[in-house]
């Protein structure tokens, strides 16, 4: 199932209307930032899991976010599980948002899982999630591309760095 929102948020379902993966939905603006979270809110998104960083020197979004899903009758979750732009954490790290992302699907609820530009540390996470359902890192790798193959950045690579690809053949290979 193809996001049909892509030149406003960059993003792709994993699992159709339940888990999508994407761009950081905020922005320089506030007009620009409540068009990301509105597309975000009206396909269902009650959890967000942000894998950036203070070190990414992104304007915040969590007061727009819950202030958009308040107006709409909703509460949507943030949860923030930090990782360096481009770079990985320890295995417990994935282990945790692995957990948290089965956690918040099965009670029910919709989940997006974002870093900046939701390639690398998105694409490694969302890669983390195939490789713990059985798939080898091939069929990972080509299962990100399919999964992307619709948006405005299918041609950038993902994962973006040797270390997120070392990263998930570890992982593949467990």
């Amino acid at each position: 199932m193809e996001w049909p929102h892509d030149d406003v948020l960059h993003a792709w379902w994993v699992e159709p209307n339940r888990l999508l993966a994407g761009e950081y939905p905020g922005a320089t603006t506030p007009e620009h930032a409540e068009a990301k979270i509105r597309v975000l809110l009206d396909a269902g998104i009650d959890t967000v899991i942000d894998l950036t960083t203070d070190a990414d020197h992104l304007t915040p979004y969590r007061a727009l976010l819950h202030a958009a899903a308040e107006k709409s009758g909703r509460t949507v979750r943030h949860f923030a599980h930090p990782i360096p732009d481009f770079g990985v954490i320890d295995d417990a790290g994935y282990d945790a948002i692995l957990a948290r992302i089965h956690s918040e699907l099965d009670a029910g609820r919709n989940v997006y899982v974002h870093c900046w530009g939701g390639k690398g540390r998105t694409s490694t996470v969302i890669g983390c999630l195939l490789a713990g359902a059985g798939l080898s890192y091939d069929d990972v790798i080509a299962r990100i591309a399919e999964l992307r193959s619709g948006t405005r950045k299918a041609a950038d690579a993902c994962p973006e760095s040797t270390a997120q690809h070392d990263l998930l053949r570890a992982r593949c290979a467990r």
